[in-house]
């Protein structure tokens, strides 16, 4: 049976802030930052359309089987892994990749930490009215001396770093749902914003076309692989963050339901985030396909020439900085519970956290400047020129993500009891539910099977 929470374990108060909560988690800087350049990269609309398809197919079923896991065990990911395996007659060792997944979002948050400082550099920057001094040189050297400068990433990391650990120190009600709460209607508002300016200043249609109409002549295994892997990555499954949330969510809400809004919100924020990036793109003849540095030195220099732009850019880069720590909360939220599991206060477990991910965090600031030509790896074929950086983010997106999903996906799909299961979302079988079994047991593992063997090849 389902082991019930104690009195003494916390809950949101509601479905509405467990949907807060988590599309604050799946909604950070792999939608804004990373879908559009992604999109941009791979094509466009074609990208978008095999995004959708593995969204729906692939990545949504692992976000609900994490919630189901999750509600069922009352705990952190761990401890919710091995409850329900012994409940099912299975080894305790099944915490064993929850603890992985722990550690995981350590070094998630390790290199997110870093890009997040990114953004309140550039917050203050703007709110000093520097953007409209741009051009195009000076836009790519600002980038570069932020990347060159150790003290300045160390300070504006740091800083992050203390506003999601005051956050997830206060708790799950106080903190964590009250900032939540606030700050994910934000999100949605300050998007809509820049939407809404980027499509009466800039190239609407071409952008629109871009995004929405697929030629599929141009669909290539890679692009679909990208688009497929942007899919997996954008929900923030596999690292225990949604699973954690789930512990929170009411008995009495729908699963299938509350998962449904919260895929929904995360789709449309991606693409809303395309229309508030690609209209100023197009309008300047810059080049959407311009990786990272799309956000960070071109939008910039669009800014520069734009009505308002030192306005638009402070709002543009506070969404940004906004959308970072709702997903950098879920990141600490599952170490600092399994840590309170075994006696340690929540405030000391989230400054051990912190500790732990500023710790990696330096790795990731000396790829930029002190270690920028060491490559620890190069010796290995492939990891040739491979920062520190590069490994943790190639490593997390390419091998470390993809096994935890295949293990959700068969953990939920084919240890847990199907009549429990069924239990727990509240039907008794029915289309959907076939569907999302389906999928858990030959879909995804076939699909994320796929995508971590050509990411090794």
């Amino acid at each position: 049976m389902a082991h019930a929470a104690s009195s003494n374990s916390p809950q949101f108060s509601s479905r509405f802030a467990f949907i807060f909560a988590a599309v604050g988690a799946a909604v950070g800087l792999g939608n804004v930052w990373k879908f559009p350049y992604a999109a941009g990269e791979n094509g466009g609309a074609a990208f978008v359309a095999v995004y959708l398809i593995g969204l729906v197919l692939v990545a949504a079923p692992i976000f609900v089987a994490e919630v189901v896991i999750g509600r069922r065990g009352a705990a952190s990911p761990p401890e919710a892994l091995r409850r329900q395996a012994v409940e099912h007659g299975k080894s305790k060792g099944w915490r064993i990749p929850g603890l992985f997944g722990l550690l995981a979002g350590l070094f998630v948050m390790s290199f997110y930490s870093v890009i997040a400082g990114w953004t309140l550099d550039y917050i203050s920057f703007g709110a000093r009215g520097m953007f409209s001094s741009f051009t195009a040189e000076t836009a790519s050297q600002h980038f570069d001396d932020l990347k060159a400068s150790v003290p300045r990433l160390l300070f504006w990391q740091g800083l992050f770093i203390l506003a999601t650990l005051g956050i997830v120190a206060m708790g799950v009600k106080k903190g964590i749902e009250r900032a939540v709460t606030v700050m994910t209607p934000a999100l949605g508002v300050l998007l809509i914003l820049l939407v809404i300016y980027a499509l009466a200043t800039g190239d609407a249609g071409r952008a629109i076309e871009y995004l929405f109409r697929p030629d599929f002549s141009k669909l290539t295994p890679d692009m679909a692989l990208a688009a497929v892997g942007q899919a997996f990555f954008t929900l923030s499954v596999g690292i225990g963050g949604v699973m954690m949330y789930g512990a929170y969510l009411p008995k009495d809400a729908s699963i299938f339901r509350a998962s449904g809004m919260v895929v929904a919100a995360d789709t449309a924020v991606a693409l809303l985030a395309g229309l508030a990036v690609f209209p100023i793109v197009f309008a300047n003849g810059l080049d959407p396909s311009g990786g990272p540095g799309l956000v960070f030195v071109t939008l910039p220099l669009a800014f520069s020439t734009m009505p308002g732009g030192d306005i638009l850019g402070t709002l543009f880069f506070f969404f940004l900085f906004i959308a970072a720590l709702t997903s950098a909360i879920a990141l600490y939220e599952p170490v600092a519970a399994w840590l309170a599991e075994r006696g340690v206060s929540r405030i000391k477990g989230t400054m051990i956290a912190a500790f732990g991910s500023w710790l990696l965090g330096l790795l990731n600031i000396f790829s930029f400047n002190l270690w920028k030509d060491f490559s620890p790896l190069g010796f290995l074929p492939g990891l040739e020129g491979m920062t520190f950086f590069g490994l943790i983010t190639n490593g997390l997106d390419k091998l470390i993500l993809p096994i935890g999903a295949l293990i959700i996906s068969w953990f939920a799909g084919r240890l847990l009891a199907r009549k429990a299961v069924m239990t727990e979302l509240g039907v008794e079988g029915g289309l959907l539910f076939r569907f999302w079994i389906f999928s858990l047991r030959w879909i995804t593992p076939v699909a994320v099977a796929i995508l971590f063997l050509v990411n090794l090849i």
